[in-house]
């Protein structure tokens, strides 16, 4: 065959970008540029190793060719390994990161560089690995799944940008590595910051980081003290236990555990704990006075859920920790198809042994379901899981099992809303260049989520999390407040509306919405109890703020927290420890500066409020 045009060959394209490289030059460009050359010669020093070729190296990238898939791998691998040890030893301002994705497949040769999809395709899977990541096409990963002690994540089926065809896609991750991603407070996590920005545009997209992470961490805080609710009967629902003897099923009696706190949560007079302020009793055998005790509640359900090929069988028992006594118990031995049905009878059963009045509405509103297909509740159930990791190949696997619950039944909204959460979090995770493109995606489900369920809690806050990435505070509250009226004992809910509240500028409403959080979840996460010290602060209630401060202050406790701890003691007038705790910031980020910080609020009353106790700390 004649052969037309520039030559071709088959070759495996590693590709490497550092992270972060533009805040750094920000930062200091001489010091950026000194950190990215010796960490590029590092990166081609170890493509030399490998028998390989460096053909790229535009702006903070590397670009490279293999003969072989298994050199490629082994050099992204030794890579680094390097460059994470570097950044263990050196100065904080002096770490960078890098991406790395290959690819094996066909690309044209133009003298010494390299053009095609399979380029195109190295650089789509670049941007879709972690920072310290690895993510490699199906192509390679046949062609080394056998050869590397190392774990192979197959995150399904990608649609890539401009490519024409989907490819599978798989996380690499390092021999000794953890098998999850880690689990990050629902909160702002910024590369080193609270709700911080790296331009004024940014601090809502900060806020919603961290709003959208804390909810699916499960977070589960130390020993919190006893908490003794008043008013409506209180409830908690501990989690069941998996009887199946298979850890992997796990996933699926605490989704049923879930979705009985949800449907209890919705009765205006109950006060049910919420599932993470009960996680940390997982297979506890503590009595229910010292449940009492430790949750301060009146009632503890307790349950198991067994499954065994089509059947289900779920057993549940009612308690007064007052008086030890079991007041109802039952066991539903049904086909997997009947598992809606259990769960509306145990939730109108428990209700009923508490002698609860309840209005036909609100018994309607509570039990209704979103599906009727069991393998779809069972994928949206698996894709939770995933998604409460939060790490991108985490989003990513749990956004193919939503597509797939969707695919079963169209109108299963929580599954919709979900998807919507997959395409939030990659926005303002920093995981696309596309932010605005994914969040107009997000909203849209968002919407099509409520338009099939009104009641759907997770499309409310979802939209919020929209809102407030676009700055929009009133519309974030609104939404807020829509969610906390379809159920009102959910106490993310409350607590995030408190951190929008704070972040406004309305330091009282913040308070009382936090302490309620609080009430209802008593291991509520540290990160909402930042945004209560900051409302104290506001409120001029320095030593609240200060014993706040202090109680989540810590080793790996963020700058952010020891600049509110030293604006409040400096409002004390206790200088000395303003002045250590100001050096102890700039230790820990030393960009700080007072501007930056205080813009993150919204009114110009807050502004002024946080600079000047900075600046009273000595802090510039």
């Amino acid at each position: 065959m004649e052969q037309h045009g520039s030559p071709r060959k088959l070759a495996a394209i590693l590709i490497a970008d550092a992270v972060g490289f533009s805040r750094q030059m920000g930062a200091d460009d001489e010091r950026a540029l000194r950190v990215l050359l010796a960490r590029r010669n590092l990166i081609e020093e170890v493509v030399a190793r490998h028998h390989g070729r460096v053909f790229g190296e535009a702006g903070d990238s590397v670009a490279a060719e293999f003969a072989s898939a298994v050199d490629a791998l082994a050099a992204a691998l030794d890579a680094q390994s390097a460059i994470v040890a570097l950044n263990r030893e050196a100065p904080e301002a002096e770490r960078m990161s890098f991406r790395i994705g290959i690819n094996l497949g066909d690309v044209i040769v133009e003298d010494h560089d390299l053009f095609g999809d399979g380029v195109n395709v190295a650089e789509r899977l670049q941007v879709s690995a972690e920072p310290d990541g690895i993510c490699i096409s199906g192509s390679i990963e046949e062609q080394v799944r056998d050869k590397f002690d190392a774990e192979f994540v197959d995150l399904g089926t990608m649609q890539f940008k401009n490519i024409a065809r989907p490819m599978r896609v798989f996380l690499v991750r390092q021999p000794g590595g953890s098998a999850k991603g880690k689990v990050t407070g629902r909160w702002i996590r910024s590369d080193r910051g609270w709700w911080a920005k790296a331009v004024a545009a940014g601090v809502a997209m900060a806020m919603i980081v961290g709003l959208a992470a804390l909810y699916l961490s499960g977070w589960q805080g130390g020993e919190q003290p006893a908490v003794t609710v008043s008013g409506p009967p209180t409830v908690a629902v501990l989690p069941f236990a998996n009887l199946s003897g298979d850890s992997a099923q796990d996933y699926f009696s605490d989704g049923v555990t879930e979705d009985i706190v949800a449907a209890l949560g919705r009765f205006q007079n109950l006060f049910v704990l919420a599932h993470r302020a009960t996680a940390r009793f997982k297979n506890s055998t503590a009595d229910p006075s010292e449940l009492r005790q430790q949750l301060g509640v009146r009632y503890i359900v307790i349950g198991s859920v067994r499954r065994s090929g089509d059947r289900i069988r779920v057993s549940v028992d009612l308690t007064d920790t007052d008086t030890n006594r079991h007041l109802w118990s039952r066991q539903f031995d049904r086909s997997l198809t009947d598992l809606f049905t259990v769960q509306t009878e145990i939730t109108r059963d428990i209700t009923g042994a508490l002698a609860i009045k309840l209005t036909r509405i609100e018994q309607d509103r509570a039990f209704a379901k979103e599906t009727r297909n069991l393998q779809a509740y069972d994928l949206f159930l698996q894709g939770r899981t995933y998604l409460a990791l939060s790490e991108r190949s985490d989003v990513l696997r749990a956004r193919a099992l939503f597509e797939s619950a969707i695919d079963l039944d169209p109108r299963y909204a929580a599954a919709i809303s979900a998807l919507g959460e997959t395409y939030q979090l990659e926005a303002t995770m920093g995981w696309t260049e596309f932010v605005g493109d994914s969040l107009k995606q997000a909203e849209a489900l968002a919407r099509k989520a409520l338009d099939l369920s009104p009641d759907q809690t997770d499309a409310r806050q979802l939209l919020a999390f929209i809102y407030l990435a676009r700055g929009e505070y009133d519309r974030a509250i609104t939404e807020t407040n829509r969610a906390i009226e379809i159920n009102p004992s959910d106490a993310y809910g409350y607590a995030a509306l408190g951190a929008t509240m704070m972040w406004s500028g309305d330091a009282e409403e913040a308070i009382a919405a936090i302490e309620r959080a609080k009430a209802l979840d008593p291991t509520l996460h540290r990160d909402f109890i930042f945004a209560l010290a900051f409302a104290y602060y506001l409120a001029n209630r320095y030593e609240d703020a200060v014993a706040t401060f202090q109680s989540i202050a810590a080793a790996e406790a963020e700058y952010n927290v020891y600049a509110g701890l030293a604006a409040s003691y400096a409002q004390l007038g206790r200088d000395q420890e303003a002045k250590r705790t100001a050096d102890e910031v700039k230790r820990r980020w030393p960009f700080f500066t007072i501007a930056s910080f205080a813009e993150q609020w919204k009114d110009e009353k807050s502004r002024q409020h946080i600079a000047e106790g900075l600046r009273k700390a000595g802090l510039t």
